[in-house]
């Protein structure tokens, strides 16, 4: 006869579910008071009175594939140029369903608010994996517990940066924490169908963020570790054969529609690059990141003295992942560790889980039994000690974020982006749609002005991806560029900057452009163009409002 698999929570103190519950619900309505405030500031009211609301700038590239897609172009940023020039395949076809609806700026914003909710989905998930994986060996305060595993999920800034402004980052965490919980289920109960959900969860991560496919080293692993009769081919094939249909459907995809086995980014960024050089990028790039969650390892590395359940492994499993490919890839542009965040809410709620049985283990000897008798205000001790240690830790891993969690301090990317939209309305302004761009950040102008974009970095720039990398600046996809080419040769309406790196084709561009002061705003315009409205120049001149600048 075939055991019941043990359920969980089944053992309440009556009340608990649904404090525990009322709970979990104001932390999810102060996560969205937070995040309303956080896209707001993130938004700009740029100096024509309205206000456009701004992802991240490699996010507002997917927005311009995106929304030429929705619009009959085509899955391209360059009507009629097809280069695979987003990692993201799953959220650019979010934010094409949102382009098919709304106008520019509201799409974008539907994008943030589709973060939001991703945001509290994910928190949702790590609350179920943690009560999946740790509740039963917890034998007071389980309600707060599982309160403060669901704060874990939203308490790692990076994590929330990237997903509200509209980065695949918060999409591929739910993916991975639903792959994760469905494979714990899988191992659980044995059913082949279970399998299938794995893997279709694995394979939709896939499609958000294709190297995501690393997350299904450790997914099988356990899996195949954890349940018998894991080599059946029945099971081989619920586990392996969706995934193996998204991949290679992408790749029947990307191969009809672009013509290439890879894409373009993936060349951009490695292709090149001596493997040496790109571990030891990766691994500097690395260090600071654990220096920042150091506290997590620690308590990490404790779970498992305290029980080497084979789920503490999986969960340690999943984190390894992220830092190893993080390594071999060559680290990251920016130091806000996008990749390693889809897996922080499930270490952080292990290094809570590990406090809860340290605590417990000091609670539970003879000598604080024999206190709290005596003294009954002291059995609230240990439930105040693990959610003020808990905390502590939220705050060790978020030291560095501080001032933009309490939005004492804008980010850079705010400030890029007020920038941005200042060029933007002063190229709608003086430029015809027959103008071109020419830029190092490509996303946000091109995606508001709708002009022919000309990628100086090569994301959507073939021969520039092809290029060796300047092994001078490891910065991964910023390290490829031609100047001589991109502006010399393709001579862009507007040039972003004649400079990048130690490389400069400034002395030159004095002939051939003149700058454009327009109140925020600077252009450097191509002279005597027919894609520039000089007269509207001319005329804000003779006002006052411009005024005539050398190139920079």
């Amino acid at each position: 006869m075939r055991a019941v698999p043990h359920r969980i929570g089944t053992s309440k103190k009556p009340g608990e579910g649904r404090a525990s519950s009322l709970a979990v619900l104001g932390l999810g309505a102060c996560f969205v008071l937070w995040a309303y405030l956080f896209i707001y500031r993130s938004s700009v009211l740029a100096f024509d009175g309205n206000r456009y609301f701004v992802l991240f700038d490699d996010a507002m590239i997917s927005m311009r594939y995106g929304w030429n897609l929705a619009h009959g172009l085509g899955l391209v940023w360059n009507a009629g140029e097809y280069v695979e020039g987003y990692t993201n395949p799953l959220m650019t076809l979010v934010m094409a369903l949102a382009s098919a609806f709304l106008d520019k700026s509201g799409a974008v914003l539907a994008v943030q608010i589709f973060g939001v909710v991703l945001m509290l989905a994910n928190a949702y998930l790590v609350l179920r994996i943690a009560e999946h994986l740790f509740l039963d060996g917890i034998h007071r305060h389980r309600g707060l517990f599982r309160v403060l595993a669901f704060l874990c999920g939203l308490s790692y800034y990076p994590l929330l940066f990237w997903s509200l402004l509209g980065m695949e980052t918060g999409l591929l965490a739910v993916l991975v924490s639903l792959s994760v919980l469905f494979t714990l289920r899988y191992v659980r109960d044995r059913r082949p169908a279970q399998g299938v959900l794995v893997s279709v969860s694995l394979g939709l991560a896939f499609l958000a963020r294709p190297d995501a496919v690393v997350f299904a080293l450790p997914v099988f692993a356990y899996a195949f570790y954890g349940a018998p009769k894991a080599f059946a081919p029945s099971r081989l094939l619920a586990l392996f054969g969706p995934l193996a249909l998204f991949v290679a459907g992408h790749q029947a995809f990307r191969w009809l529609y672009y013509g290439e086995l890879l894409p373009n980014t993936y060349t951009l960024k490695v292709s090149g690059m001596p493997l040496l050089e790109r571990i030891t990028n990766g691994t500097s790039f690395v260090v600071p990141f654990l220096g920042e969650v150091w506290v997590v390892l620690v308590l990490a590395g404790a779970a498992l003295f305290f029980d080497r359940r084979r789920g503490t492994l999986f969960l340690l499993g999943i984190f390894a992942v992220t830092l190893l490919y993080q390594v071999w890839t060559g680290g990251d542009a920016w130091d806000l560790w996008r990749i390693f965040s889809p897996a922080m809410p499930l270490m952080l709620v292990l290094a809570a889980w590990t406090i809860f049985r340290a605590v417990a283990a000091v609670s539970g000897t003879a000598a604080f039994r024999g206190f709290s008798t005596r003294n009954p205000a002291l059995r609230l001790l240990p439930g105040l000690f693990s959610v003020l240690a808990i905390l502590a830790v939220l705050c060790v891993v978020n030291l560095r974020f501080v001032p933009e969690i309490t939005m004492q301090r804008q980010s850079e990317e705010e400030y890029l982006n007020e920038r941005r939209m200042s060029v933007v309305l002063a190229l709608e302004e003086f430029t015809t749609p027959d103008a071109s761009v020419g830029l190092f950040g490509v996303g946000t102008i091109p995606y508001y002005t709708g002009l022919y974009g000309i990628d100086f970095l090569g994301k959507m720039d073939p021969r520039i991806a092809h290029l060796p990398p300047d092994l001078a600046h490891p910065r991964p996809g910023h390290n490829k560029y031609d100047l001589e080419y991109s502006i010399k040769e393709l001579r862009p309406t507007h040039v972003q900057s004649f400079e990048w790196y130690d490389k400069s084709v400034l002395d030159w561009a004095q002939d051939e452009y003149v700058g454009v002061k327009y109140k925020d705003a600077h252009l450097n315009l191509l002279k005597d163009s027919d894609e520039v409205r000089w007269y509207k120049i001319n005329a804000a001149v003779d006002a006052g409002e411009a005024s005539l600048t050398t190139p920079r």
